[in-house]
């Protein structure tokens, strides 16, 4: 687990306790839009789906078959007036994801007690059948 100062500690609880007053996806989803960029929220966004994937048995090659990127050459197209379609973050959206992150979010998962089997086995418990 990361290291911090009594500082930095005492901000990090301050935050945890706002994101704890939420109370809906769409709360939710405004605040980390507005707390993170569009390319940190998408990186979250990847770990999540990492997570459920690896949680359903499935292996690396499958992960990433599954998360990678549409092949429409989607960035490459214009818009009905001829702009190159520029709207923030769209690149992001079309990155890999890589072996890295999928085994650090696998070393994550087998710990037992850590955050991420935390967060699921509650989601199982409230939404079994979305998972």
């Amino acid at each position: 687990m990361a290291e911090f100062d009594d500082h930095e500690q005492d901000a990090l609880n301050n935050l945890y306790e706002a994101i704890l007053t939420l109370k809906t996806p769409e709360e939710l989803h405004s605040f980390f839009s507005d707390l993170m960029s569009y390319n940190e929220l998408c990186s979250m966004l990847h770990r999540w789906q990492i997570l459920l994937l690896i949680d359903q048995g499935k292996s690396y090659e499958e992960i990433i078959k599954e998360l990678a990127p549409p092949s429409n050459n989607e960035d490459n197209q214009t818009s009905d007036k001829g702009k190159r379609d520029t709207r923030k973050g769209k690149g992001r959206s079309s990155t890999k994801v890589s072996s890295t992150t999928i085994s650090r979010v696998k070393t994550c998962y087998n710990n037992e007690y850590g955050g991420y089997r935390t967060a699921l086995n509650r989601l199982k418990k409230q939404k079994p059948e979305e998972i």
